[in-house]
């Protein structure tokens, strides 16, 4: 009995001995665990004796991986082994590793705590490393991390830097091909030449004059995909586009009267260096308006009127713009009268041909859009003859949004367009084209 008791309190003792030592143990282990000190990429530093950059990111991603195969490192940390498969340099101290890591424990937190994916039962990784390079100590280079990206967000802050994505942009938006109007009377750039059609694109008629010449501009940036809007007309009777006004052409018109088979060109002025904008506007097939913008100054520019009785062949100056407002949309609805409209219901109509203007005011509609009201309607276009009646549509202007911002409300004159009167709210066709 004594004998049984002398073994129990050894081996207590030895079980107390072991417990104290693995507590010991553990609580000196977690001590120098949380003593570890484990840097991030950016800002983490390495001293070589080069400055090749494909050996400076071996080298730091050797020392950088180095954190975690120290004593003590968790098993969720800690990395056994790593091999770097290739380093590729994208710039100058910008270079891409791929390499391959194999840690304690691999799951896919792990995998997403080093940018990787497992393969393997490895975790391959591809970093975009951006150094900075530093002062020398004792004849060793320093570099320190800048930046670390994956390749996606390195190739897309690239793209959005080096003036690939502004190309791109303006290659979209001036230079891609658009759909022609699918109306009776259209036009289509295609392969770099303009076309038109008088039977809804069945046919088509090549109009005689380069691309890059019909729509150069004198002030702004030319579009090669489609024509500014009424800078050209397309009737049966009388086909015409106005071009030029800048240093490499004059400010001229050509025009066909027998379905684009046959065309002449017309110079109208020989002085404009800065056209913005031009309008044409032939009431009868002989009688024609061409206004013309230049010299602009922030938001203000002067407009010229010309006109022609001859059909084209000649024109004269008739007047100028009734203000220096930036001009937004002119037409003529016969002989003599005709209207231009500047920004935010600026709308002007003459009676003798462009020689003198006078303001024109319109009713303001009102409308009441989510319990409130609104005079939303602020911006005036061309009037038009439909069925022998002359209307006007007036939209909200680039930033309207009442009932999407498409709505416009729709006039109409009983007196050449002295007076207006509101008729109904319209949603045009959608403005896109196809």
């Amino acid at each position: 009995m004594e004998q049984k008791k002398k073994i129990y309190k050894i081996g207590l003792i030895i079980f107390i001995t072991i417990a104290i030592i693995s507590i010991g143990y553990y609580s000196y282990y977690k001590y120098q665990q949380n003593k570890l000190v484990y840097q991030p990429p950016e800002g983490f530093t390495v001293e070589t004796d080069t400055s090749d950059i494909t050996k400076v990111g071996e080298k730091w991603l050797e020392e950088y991986i180095k954190q975690y195969q120290r004593d003590y490192v968790p098993r969720k940390k800690k990395i056994t082994e790593y091999t770097v498969d290739s380093i590729e340099i994208k710039e100058d101290n910008i270079v891409q590793i791929t390499f391959d890591i194999v840690p304690k424990e691999i799951d896919e937190m792990t995998a997403s705590n080093w940018n990787g994916v497992i393969e393997d039962n490895k975790i391959r990784s591809q970093w975009v490393l951006w150094f900075e390079e530093g002062s020398y100590t004792d004849g060793d280079f320093i570099y320190t991390l800048s930046k670390l990206q994956r390749p996606a967000g390195y190739d897309l802050e690239k793209y959005n830097t080096s003036g690939e994505k502004e190309k791109d942009e303006y290659e979209q938006e001036y230079i891609a091909e658009i759909p022609y109007e699918k109306e009776q009377y259209t036009y289509k750039i295609e392969d770099g030449i303009c076309y038109v059609s008088y039977d809804e694109g069945s046919s088509w008629k090549e109009v005689p004059i380069l691309l890059e010449t019909l729509v150069k501009v004198g002030d702004g940036r030319e579009h090669y995909n489609k024509l500014q809007e009424g800078s050209y007309i397309i009737t049966p009777e009388k086909t015409a586009f106005v071009y030029g006004g800048n240093r490499e052409s004059n400010l001229k018109i050509i025009y066909s009267e027998d379905r684009g088979n046959t065309w002449q060109t017309s110079v109208i002025n020989q002085t404009l260096k800065s056209n913005r904008v031009k309008f044409v506007s032939f009431p009868t097939p002989t009688t024609g308006y061409v206004i013309a913008t230049g010299e602009r100054t922030m938001s203000q520019e002067m407009q010229t009127i010309y006109k022609t009785k001859d059909g084209g062949i000649t024109w004269t100056k008739v007047g100028n713009g009734p203000w220096t407002w930036l001009l937004h949309s002119v037409g003529f609805i016969d002989e003599n009268i005709g209207f231009i409209i500047y920004q935010e219901t600026n709308f002007y109509r003459t009676e003798d041909g462009g020689k003198t203007f006078e303001p024109i005011i319109l009713p303001v509609h009102e409308v009441e859009y989510m319990d409130n009201t609104y005079e939303p309607f602020i911006q005036p276009e061309t009037p038009y003859m439909e069925d022998g009646e002359l209307f006007l549509l007036v939209g909200q202007g680039p930033e309207g949004d009442i009932m999407g911002g498409r709505v416009k409300a729709k006039y109409k004159s009983e007196d050449k367009g002295k007076t207006w009167n509101f008729v109904e709210l319209v949603e045009p066709p959608s403005d896109e084209i196809g």
